[in-house]
């Protein structure tokens, strides 16, 4: 008979001492961001990752993808240091300036000694001279795009660390059924990896390439017979199960495919900032330092911040309130998985073929700037309508953000949860809701306060679960309350979970 876990195990959450047990015992797969990241954490971080890489011998591996990325964007994570330094040395030189100038004007305000001025002027100097000769000395431990592989230390402690250790690229057919597989679940919004729909086709693998690394990793130790530590830098939502801000572990269908597939294994997933926490259980000692460093976000490496759906669901409100057709562009193009044509985009507006699309962003762009000022959404981020220019002078359409895509679609794909356990189409699963849209037609008021205990009242069954935990729900006009809003001449505003309010609109 089943027990607790049985079926379940992706629910299972895992102590210290199972990690421990994993470091000294599983095969070890390394992404590709971690080893980017190695060329921008302090020299210490950076030895204190590789000692304990060491550590594991033949049971570290690299999939073949992650390789490949890692060789692609090395020349973007080494950046320019002459710039940066460049860039300090003018800082510092026009402080030095302003700090001279200031106390100039304050020595004459209060008659200040010239004696006095020109000691304070000459503590100035040696304290920017002492700022100038630490960036002197960090000059020559840094790498540049053109520097020898031989002198690149990064470069010269991995070409050793992962000799034989780099697996190898699948033959054709079966390779590319894996970016097939992967490229389809982006579609289907499996983990990992759907939220990079928007990375599109610049590379041959598009959007498939956290597949590609994790399942090529999971393939290794299955044949290994060994359970599966995967040690990313990849911090979104589409790799880690997450309560609120706190990290529980591996997303639970993860661990679930893993144990299937390799008949009981575990999988583990660990960022950097965890490896050297748990350094103990190899026996290396590291600094708490590199711990602390390895916890600050790499801007420069860093993807662009992402969309919340508070912010998204923010936006749209905007847009349709000012009768912007932008809004239904967007929720089309995630209807398509991310992208939407031009020719769609037309239809949708209603516009001739003469006219252009320059300024089509404007108004998306603006309310984005208007949301980030206003601490609803991060800074940068990637544009909610990302303009395609496929031949550089004419928009072939627009690509949304991979999370908008997840977020519009959780919200626009739940009429599956609203139809009977027999099947019965989404027509009749609108119908449902067929009472509130004749009753709201009668209404003369432009806003109608409501609880949710009224519109369950009302329809005569409660609302989807959705309703009470996923606030885009409410503001879609694809699942079935939407819709019955929309024909009543209605939207929702103001959706308040704690009090379970929402007032209806007239649109």
């Amino acid at each position: 008979m089943p027990g607790l876990f049985d079926g379940f195990e992706g629910y299972r959450i895992l102590t210290e001492v199972d990690v421990d047990r994993a470091l000294n015992c599983a095969l070890v797969a390394i992404d590709a961001n971690v080893l980017l990241n190695l060329y921008r954490y302090n020299a210490q971080t950076t030895d204190d990752l590789l000692a304990i890489f060491e550590k594991f011998g033949d049971r570290l591996v690299v999939p073949h993808q992650a390789m490949r990325e890692f060789h692609r964007n090395r020349l973007a994570a080494i950046g320019n240091p002459d710039s940066a330094a460049s860039d300090v040395r003018s800082a510092l030189q026009k402080n030095q300036r302003s700090t001279n100038d200031a106390l100039g004007r304050w020595a004459k305000q209060v008659a200040l000694a010239e004696a006095e001025l020109q000691q304070l002027q000459a503590d100035v100097g040696k304290l920017y001279e002492s700022l100038q000769t630490a960036v002197g000395q960090a000059e020559p431990d840094q790498v540049h795009a053109n520097t020898p592989a031989a002198r690149d230390r990064v470069l010269s402690r991995l070409s050793v660390l992962l000799d034989g250790k780099v697996l190898p690229r699948p033959p054709d057919d079966e390779w590319n059924a894996m970016i097939a597989e992967g490229k389809k679940r982006v579609e289907e919004h499996q983990p990992p990896g759907y939220l990079d729909a928007d990375k599109g086709d610049e590379h041959p693998e598009g959007p498939a390439g956290d597949y590609l690394v994790y399942w090529q990793a999971c393939e290794e130790a299955t044949k290994r017979q060994l359970d599966l530590v995967i040690i990313t830098g990849d911090e979104k939502d589409d790799w880690w199960w997450r309560h609120r801000s706190v990290v529980v572990g591996p997303r639970q269908e993860m661990t679930k495919e893993f144990f299937d597939l390799s008949n009981g294994r575990q999988l583990f997933l660990l960022r950097p900032r965890d490896l050297l926490e748990q350094s103990s259980a190899l026996n290396v000692q590291v600094s708490p330092a590199s711990v602390e460093d390895a916890k600050r976000p790499r801007d420069d490496l860093a993807p662009e911040g992402q969309w919340a759906p508070e912010a998204v669901t923010e936006l749209l409100a905007r847009l349709d309130s000012e009768g912007q057709v932008q809004a239904e562009v967007i929720r089309e193009a995630a209807a398509r998985g991310g992208t939407i044509s031009r020719e769609a985009v037309y239809e949708i507006c209603g516009y001739d073929d003469e006219r252009m699309l320059r300024g089509f962003t404007r108004p998306t762009n603006r309310i984005t700037a208007d949301l980030q000022r206003a601490g609803i959404l991060s800074e940068p981020v990637t544009p909610i309508l990302k303009p395609l220019y496929p031949d550089g002078v004419r928009a072939s359409g627009f690509r949304i953000p991979g999370e908008v895509v997840a977020i519009l679609r959780a919200a626009e794909g739940l009429d599956d949860a609203e139809t009977d356990p027999g099947g019965s189409s989404s027509e009749q699963s609108v119908s449902k809701y067929w009472p509130l849209t004749q009753w709201l037609r009668t209404q003369p008021d432009d806003v109608i306060p409501m609880t949710f205990a009224d519109l369950e009242e009302m329809l005569g069954l409660p609302l989807p679960q959705s309703a009470r935990s996923h606030l885009p729900y409410w503001y879609s006009v694809r699942n079935s309350l939407g819709k019955a809003l929309a024909l009543g001449g209605f939207k929702a505003r103001r959706v308040n979970f704690v009090s379970e309010t929402v007032e209806l609109v007239r649109r």
